[in-house]
């Protein structure tokens, strides 16, 4: 009798124990996602869109049997609560999003994985992005880029400057008709780190390191500025550049591929705004996602990111959203940018040579 006892006894604490503290690693993926479905839930905290994804994940709830929840809050909110947890067993976290500069910054063992081991898709995904390699415990399924904006309806694709030299004359025979930020967003800088890295090609940007020699290789750039300084406008913000874009007041603006995208699908700016990557260049990044160490619902947070990163919804994202597909089976003609273009996309500088680019660029040319 007391051996039968313990035999139940030890088949219900083997029932019992949490799905974290099995091995998911040595299940296979049919088993990886019957797990999912017993777990039933998951919460992805991501920053951006909200209520969009909140549409856009009925689809995997419709396939997979699988709630997902996505809190409210930002950026900044979402990475203090998962900081906040990481000492507890299990977290609140199942699904993280963050911008991919933001992997380096975060404690090794913080992450689950590596989910390049285990995702069915994985050798077509992307696990370095922003100058950050993952490791395989990030994965991208967001890429944004930054463009040159124009009103087709009033400007030939022919007449665009998309060299130094065309920007130069275009600014003498267009006054007034170039736009981008500085504060307020990152396309304005990132138009200007794309001037910048014209004039000193030499300097490691993926190093982020700053120092008075990387300043004085810049002179060159903001002298550039300051001859042309009465024949640009800097403009409150990126969404201030595409505005009076929209109006007419700009020919030309520095903007963000999935930000003009999205204004259009909402019919915030007309379908003749268009959008390219000047052949010197402009920054691209995106996002990743990654499953916390102390995860709760790891199985059901595989399978969703499985979903997240696959050809069928990634090709949806860049339909829906603008965004540049980060699987290499995902149809990306629906994107503003044309794929031949993206070559000429680079990685932001690290930093604090990104931040220091644009002060110095303050410094040197919006107080001079």
């Amino acid at each position: 009798m007391l051996k039968k006892l313990a035999a139940i006894s030890v088949a219900v604490l083997t029932m019992s124990v949490p799905v974290q503290a099995q091995d998911l690693k040595s299940m296979s993926w049919d088993e990886i996602v019957t797990q999912a479905k017993k777990e039933g839930e998951l919460t992805w905290f991501n920053w951006f869109n909200q209520a969009k994804f909140r549409e856009q994940v009925k689809q995997f709830e419709s396939e997979y049997g699988i709630k997902v929840t996505i809190p409210d809050g930002d950026s900044k909110a979402n990475m203090n609560k998962f900081l906040a947890e990481r000492g507890r067993a299990e977290g609140d976290i199942d699904v993280l999003s963050t911008a991919g500069k933001e992997i380096k910054k975060l404690p090794e063992d913080s992450f689950y994985g590596p989910l390049s081991k285990q995702l069915p898709e994985a050798a077509k995904l992307r696990y370095s992005i922003e100058g950050t390699d993952s490791k395989g415990y990030a994965v991208a399924f967001w890429g944004n880029q930054t463009v040159i904006a124009y009103d087709s309806a009033r400007t030939q694709e022919a007449d665009l400057p998309r060299t130094l030299d065309q920007f130069s004359a275009f600014l003498q025979n267009h006054p007034g008709e170039l736009g981008f930020n500085v504060e307020n967003g990152g396309a304005g800088p990132a138009f200007i780190e794309g001037v910048v890295r014209q004039f000193a090609p030499d300097v490691d940007y993926a190093a982020g390191t700053t120092n008075s020699e990387t300043q004085r290789k810049f002179a060159p750039a903001w002298d550039w500025f300051n001859k042309r300084k009465d024949q640009f406008v800097i403009t409150a913000s990126y969404a201030d550049s595409v505005t009076r874009l929209t109006s007419g007041e700009f020919t030309i603006v520095a903007g963000w591929e999935d930000y003009i995208a999205a204004l259009q699908k909402r019919g915030e700016v007309p379908k003749t705004i268009k959008v390219y990557v000047p052949d010197f260049g402009m920054p691209g990044g995106g996002n990743v996602v990654f499953i916390p160490a102390n995860a709760k619902h790891k199985a059901a947070a595989l399978v969703f990111i499985n979903w997240l990163t696959s050809a069928k919804t990634q090709t949806q994202f860049t339909q829906e959203f603008g965004s540049a597909p980060q699987n290499t089976d995902a149809d990306g003609t629906a994107a503003l940018v044309p794929a031949t273009q993206r070559k000429a996309s680079f990685t932001w500088a690290a930093q604090p040579l990104s931040d220091d680019i644009k002060n110095e660029f303050i410094k040197n040319v919006t107080l001079q």
